[in-house]
């Protein structure tokens, strides 16, 4: 089975990380035609020029509903049909203590990694028709949370409950949920206190991360975990969803990484 080959589908997030290379294997191996959403729109460009024909784009804040009315519209007017929306656009704050946090902070992590696919369902749903697909990349962040990323797993838990409801309401469409491990994407990478520190030592490629994303949904697995991190954690919470959590901060305090020196601060 290959789901993919020859679909018409909007990507979330292609102009960098992950979004960037499925974009480019969607094409290259599925011999997909893609619409890349993202708000770089020099990213974006550099990509078309790169791509070709097959990948267009449309530059916009995905957690702008009137954003996703206006793109839904263009579509329409141009008379394009979709096959498949992939929400996979998403924000990782820095780790922080949930106390430290404000709401408007939650509010805005919650925009763009849950409602942004909320927009994207309610306004292409039409478009997809009964036959299209939706898949949302979720995080293990939604399975197993990890200390100092309340917000970031409060957003992505709530796609998890929203997608899972949506998969067992859409009997007759696919709807997929999926669910990648640490990933060194761009954001990732220049944040220096990162380096050679307990999440560098786990990432995996963003090359090699959407490669294996793209072979779930080519096989239409309807929920799947992605890099051993995530597994382990997905484990974990099953397992010993109390002891585990604590195991795994233990961990990472142990790490003496600067990436959580907001998290372990002493008070």
């Amino acid at each position: 089975m290959n789901y993919l080959q020859n679909k018409r589908i909007v990507l979330t997030g292609a102009s960098s990380g992950i979004g960037r290379e499925m974009t480019k294997l969607l094409l290259s191996k599925y011999g997909a035609t893609v619409i890349g959403i993202g708000r770089n729109e020099e990213k974006l460009r550099s990509l078309k020029a790169e791509l070709g024909d097959k990948f267009s784009y449309y530059a916009m804040d995905v957690s702008v509903k009137e954003n996703w009315q206006n793109f839904a519209q263009k579509l329409k007017m141009e008379g394009v049909g979709i096959d498949l929306l992939i929400n996979n656009a998403g924000v990782f704050p820095q780790f922080e203590r949930a106390e430290d946090i404000t709401s408007e902070q939650i509010q805005a992590v919650m925009s763009v990694n849950f409602y942004a696919s909320v927009y994207g369902i309610e306004r292409l749903l039409d478009l997809l028709g009964k036959e299209g697909g939706i898949v949302n990349i979720c995080s293990s962040g939604a399975l197993c949370t990890v200390v100092g990323t309340s917000a970031y797993s409060a957003s992505k838990s709530a796609m998890k409950g929203y997608t899972e409801a949506l998969m067992l309401e859409e009997s007759e469409r696919y709807v997929g949920l999926i669910f990648p491990g640490t990933t060194a994407t761009e954001l990732f990478r220049n944040d220096e206190n990162t380096k050679n520190s307990a999440l560098d030592l786990v990432a995996m490629p963003s090359s090699k991360m959407a490669k294996k994303i793209l072979k779930k949904i080519a096989r239409k697995r309807k929920r799947a975990v992605v890099g051993w991190d995530a597994k382990l954690m997905n484990l974990t919470a099953k397992l010993v969803p109390v002891w585990g959590l604590r195991l795994i901060c233990a961990v990472m305090r142990a790490s003496k990484s600067k990436v959580f020196d907001r998290v372990f601060r002493k008070k």
